[in-house]
């Protein structure tokens, strides 16, 4: 048994293990092959929902959302329909430096980590960081980020205006963490974690021209790939054998066929109503609303006990959860009118592969304040939950969506593999190869 003395935890935000496996068949990643090859290379569950604020939570703190609070970058205000911000300060179980603050830690670019908070070592927060001088602990090494051109996230605005301008981007963005992963990497550490957010980005807008040999950005895409996978090689040649490896993904991806809007669903079915059509978010619903919907796939019911202005009893809300339940499990790919005929799906299927209950996916002091419904929906389809939309369903400029299933680990050694049967994105944190408290 190799006694390991520090670890390295590398993020590939949203790649799916499918798409890797393909990448490794076609030699387009050779380092990361060869580490799989060596090691463990496995699919793995990302959390519900399947969103990087809440799976890159689950990771560094090893619970799921019942415990550290986190449900999707925006969230319900506690006794009240209003919308907030969480943020890193919201999280309410401890992240892996926390649990062991006698080890020394180095954090670049994991999401949620806003604003930055002291800690034994140097934390430069990931998106959605607005301001950039609390997204980096110790502050001294602002003026050295911002004289690199360090960025915590590419420029989607403007990526949706133009491709050409999303493909530079992700490289720029990407040569300025090479350099300050690889200059940190200098420092003295026990753990060290840094994600590259540009392939979510990456999949988000261009996840067909990954596949498809005719796209006209097909092979800046492979070779942004290509480029991640020559970086985090380098990187971790420079590791000693004592070092665990692990690389991993928050979620999986799949190509888009369709946007499905919850709000409206409720709308159509009676269960949401708005106080106006200009209705900007949820503080713009009707008192009577029996439910409501939050991106991506959360739903709320509007009772007493848990908003202060809620128009439910206990029973009336048990009643009209049971009975949303059952509707949103007999919704079908035929409902969504006549889009559905053109996407060559089975127009019997249902909409949802899943629909949840949140004391069946949660557990923890923070179920209280969980969605009452949790859906998940069939491969390639985006629920969203605008409160305003004027119709069920529309396609969008992305090709590619988040799913639950498919995101992917690889373990630089097979040492893992007697503690870990499958793996889901809140078990990571277990491969830390030292107990809570120790000194190595």
């Amino acid at each position: 048994m190799t006694e390991f003395n520090k670890i390295v935890f590398v993020g590939l935000d949203g790649v799916p293990f499918s798409l890797l496996k393909n990448f490794f068949d076609l030699d387009v990643m050779p380092g990361l092959k060869k580490l799989a090859a060596d090691g463990i290379f496995s699919p793995m569950d990302s959390s519900r929902p399947p969103i990087s604020s809440v799976a890159w939570t689950s990771f560094m703190t090893g619970k799921d959302p019942g415990h550290h609070g986190i449900f999707g970058f925006t969230d319900v205000a506690r006794d009240e329909i209003r919308l907030t911000l969480p943020s890193f300060d919201d999280i309410r179980a401890p992240v892996i430096w926390n649990k062991f603050p006698e080890k020394r830690s180095v954090v670049v670019n994991l999401p949620f980590t806003y604003p930055a908070r002291p800690l034994n070592g140097v934390l430069i927060a990931g998106f959605v960081a607005p301001i950039f001088e609390r997204a980096v602990h110790p502050m001294s090494l602002v003026p050295w980020l911002k004289a690199k051109g360090y960025r915590t996230d590419t420029d989607n605005v403007k990526a949706r205006q133009s491709k050409s301008f999303l493909i530079d981007d992700l490289f720029s963005t990407l040569r300025a963490l090479e350099e300050v992963v690889f200059t940190l990497e200098r420092e003295p550490w026990d753990i060290f974690i840094f994600v590259v957010t540009g392939t979510d980005r990456l999949n988000h807008f261009l996840f067909d021209a990954l596949k498809d040999h005719t796209h006209p950005y097909h092979f800046e895409s492979v070779s942004y790939y290509r480029r991640v996978d020559d970086f985090v090689s380098r990187f971790l040649a420079r590791l000693d054998v004592r070092t665990r490896k692990v690389i991993l993904s928050d979620h999986g991806f799949t190509d888009l066929k369709l946007q499905v809007n919850l709000n409206y669903f409720l709308r159509m079915r009676g269960y949401l109503s708005l106080d106006s059509l200009e209705a900007r978010d949820i503080s713009g619903i009707s008192p009577n609303s029996l439910a409501f919907a939050m991106d991506p796939t959360r739903i709320y019911i509007n009772s007493k006990s848990r908003f202060r202005t809620g128009f439910l009893s206990d029973s009336q809300a048990l009643e009209t959860r049971v009975r949303l339940r059952n509707d949103l499990i007999q919704f079908r790919i035929s409902d969504l009118g006549p889009v559905a005929s053109e996407l060559g799906a089975n127009l019997n299927e249902s909409l949802f592969t899943e629909v949840k209950l949140k004391e069946e996916i949660y557990q923890g002091p923070c179920l209280e304040f969980a969605p009452d419904i949790v859906v998940t929906p069939r491969s390639g389809y985006d629920v969203k939950a605008s409160i305003n939309a004027s119709s069920l369903c529309q396609k969008d400029i992305f090709t590619g969506v988040h799913t639950q299933d498919d995101a992917f680990v690889i373990v630089g050694d097979r040492e893992a593999n007697e503690e870990f049967s499958k793996f889901s994105v809140s078990d990571i944190s277990g491969l830390i190869p030292w107990k809570r408290g120790s000194v190595n």
